[in-house]
């Protein structure tokens, strides 16, 4: 049985009850559990009560059912919901905000929070250089997610057969001269930041650029923190500003842990214990 996004305690008033399967119904889909008996197993509800709510959530267009298969899927509402990154990820922002603060007085270079959204990246927030040279990504937020340290980041944070099925849909064109253009590298490179909690990339999208990226845990989708300017300016500190990256990530890691714990959610089943 899946871990529920919220626990269904008897204790709850009939309302928050609802809701709270409502949304266990919802995470369900969003993990391709579709059918009402996968669904009411993962969840540990009976059939009509998955059903009844299916059909409700079905009415206000957050879910949708295929009429050849009678298979459940999330709706036209949820898309509408998700339209801006920027907005549906704000509690996000303010969890890492101190963090990228702080590695913005570290460092002075820009600092980023990008997650993965399908096959691109999107950047949530940014502090720029306070330095007159700067490296400047340009006023799209979005990007491809297969150049540079902060695409293969996040890439790194799916698991074998996602990353593989998303290798496999990408079609890669070479951005600078530094570019990793070869899959089956992009691939070993992302088994190395898995190993390793970081990466380095040196002029991959941006000429004469040096970025340093980490992961961050424990949310519904891959997110990286990033640090990127000249590498004549971090080349001579890049240990020291990987620790410093590698640290802010954790500490973000552990914010956005212990806001979904407050809140009684479970962000990642897999990786909150």
């Amino acid at each position: 049985m899946m871990r529920n996004l919220f626990s269904d305690s008897n204790r709850k008033p009939t309302i928050i009850k609802a809701v709270s399967r409502a949304v266990n119904i919802l995470f369900c889909l969003s993990n391709d559990i579709n059918s009402v008996t996968d669904i009411a197993n993962s969840c540990g509800l009976s059939k009509p009560t998955v059903y009844r709510l299916l059909k409700t959530l079905e009415e206000t267009l957050l879910v949708t059912q295929d009429p050849v298969t009678h298979k459940y899927y999330l709706g036209p509402l949820i898309n509408r919901i998700a339209a801006n990154p920027q907005a549906n990820h704000q509690y996000l922002v303010n969890c890492a905000m101190e963090e990228l603060r702080r590695l913005w007085d570290y460092s002075g270079e820009t600092v980023e929070l990008n997650i993965m959204v399908g096959l691109q990246y999107v950047r949530l927030y940014e502090i720029q250089s306070k330095f007159e040279l700067k490296v400047v990504a340009g006023p799209d937020p979005v990007g491809p997610v297969y150049v540079g340290a902060t695409a293969k980041v996040l890439l790194s944070q799916l698991n074998d057969n996602e990353l593989q099925t998303a290798l496999n849909n990408i079609k890669i064109t070479r951005v600078t001269e530094n570019s990793i253009v070869d899959k089956e590298e992009l691939m070993a490179q992302a088994k190395e930041i898995q190993r390793q909690g970081y990466s380095v990339s040196y002029g991959e999208r941006i000429p004469d650029a040096l970025c340093i990226s980490a992961p961050i845990k424990n949310y519904f989708m891959p997110v990286a923190l990033s640090l990127v300017g000249p590498v004549s300016r971090l080349e001579p500190k890049i240990n020291e500003t990987i620790r410093e990256v590698v640290a802010g990530s954790s500490h973000i890691t552990d914010s956005i842990t212990e806001f979904f714990r407050s809140k009684g959610v479970i962000a990642n089943a897999q990786a909150i214990n």
